[in-house]
């Protein structure tokens, strides 16, 4: 199913049942008491005149009172994704008895296998997704690659695929060991996803600047109902609950490192979408591709710092290291300010042999002047 354009994250709640190392809310599993009424959200969705999809994301969505109950009223004309570990098996199965599966987009499924083995989960992991794609619903099972779960990526794969289950790699977003994730996989990101390219390539970019429709076809909204004007600008828009005034144009993005879903929000220049498509590339390592978005771009604003510290990065793993310093000197006499460059610059200098120099995410080219 294509989902329409129009997009908005309802964070239901921050508890959850899980407790990831990883995950950036703190634990807590106590009891959802903060709830809204579906009736409202929906009476401010239609008020708009366009359908939108409701992706129900938290915390974990199905220890929210009356689950079921909200997702058959947004879906009376609206369609939802959920986000959830897929781990209550009794709202589970009332779900997939009373939800029409072609008015959900998709079940994004986390598998969080560290989580899932401590609470002996597995069995009934395996059960409830088959119970959702007997039923018709296309779940997208995420196992989030941590860089401490690298080595054991593979072999859980194998092991769902004997039970019908495909296994989709997500990238960690964060850091680990001072190394900044998903650049820092690497020329490992091809063995990590090669099978799902889509996947490897969803970075965090930075859109500063970037002419963005988010706060009018793309919004989010908290549990106590304040709409902000998406995930990452925290811009108040109203309350679900009272008045929601929604942009009537498209404004600049304001983030560093954009959080939101996707590139459908953006309007990007020629020069910013070589800049994507290079970065894209180079995070799940197809390095040749990479380098031919890069050149393009530098067709486009010759001497670019981030376009030349990129091409540095490339002409590096491909071990041409007179070259990649030569792309990194550029860069650092255009922007003498910039860490990144500097890092990377010093890096290829002193050359110590665990040396993995670090792409630059800026997009907009009045940044990366």
């Amino acid at each position: 199913m294509k989902p329409p354009h129009n997009n908005i994250i309802w964070n239901m709640t921050r508890k959850c049942n899980f407790r990831c190392e990883y995950c950036y809310f703190p634990h807590d599993n106590t009891p959802v008491t903060e709830t809204l009424p579906a009736e409202r959200i929906t009476a401010f969705l239609d008020s708009t005149g366009d359908t939108w999809k409701v992706g129900l994301t938290g915390g974990e969505p199905f220890i929210y009172p009356n689950f079921v109950d909200i997702c058959e009223t947004l879906t009376a004309s609206h369609i939802i994704g959920v986000d959830t570990n897929l781990s209550i098996s009794s709202k589970v199965k009332e779900f997939a008895e009373r939800i029409d599966p072609k008015r959900v987009h998709n079940l994004y499924v986390a598998l969080h296998i560290e989580e899932r083995e401590r609470v002996k989960g597995v069995n009934a992991f395996i059960r409830n997704a088959q119970c959702l794609m007997d039923a018709g619903f296309e779940i997208i099972v995420n196992y989030v690659v941590h860089p401490t779960l690298e080595d054991r990526f593979q072999t859980d794969r194998t092991f769902y695929a004997k039970h019908g289950i495909t296994i989709t790699p997500r990238p960690f977003k964060g850091e680990y060991e001072g190394r900044r994730y998903p650049e820092a996989y690497g020329d490992r990101a091809q063995i990590i996803f090669g099978d799902h390219p889509e996947q490897g390539k969803k970075v965090a970019f930075n859109f500063q600047g970037v002419p963005c429709s988010a706060g009018r076809t793309l919004l989010r909204m908290e549990p106590d109902g304040t709409i902000f004007r998406c995930p990452g600008d925290k811009t108040v828009l109203g309350n679900v609950m009272d008045e929601v005034r929604l942009y009537k144009g498209n404004e600049p993005c304001i983030k560093k490192r954009c959080p939101c879903r996707g590139l459908d929000h953006v309007q990007l220049t020629d020069f910013e979408a070589h800049m994507v498509d290079g970065i894209q590339f180079a995070v799940v390592a197809d390095n040749e591709r990479s380098r031919t978005a890069f050149t393009q771009a530098a067709d486009l604003l010759p001497g670019n710092p981030c376009v030349e510290n990129n091409l540095g990065v490339l002409a590096w793993r491909r071990d041409d290291h007179s070259q990649a310093r030569s792309h990194f000197e550029v860069a650092l006499t255009q922007r003498p300010d910039n860490a990144l460059y500097r890092a990377n610059r010093d890096g290829a200098q002193i050359a110590d042999a665990d040396f993995d120099p670090q792409i630059c995410l800026d997009v907009n080219s009045d940044v990366t002047k």
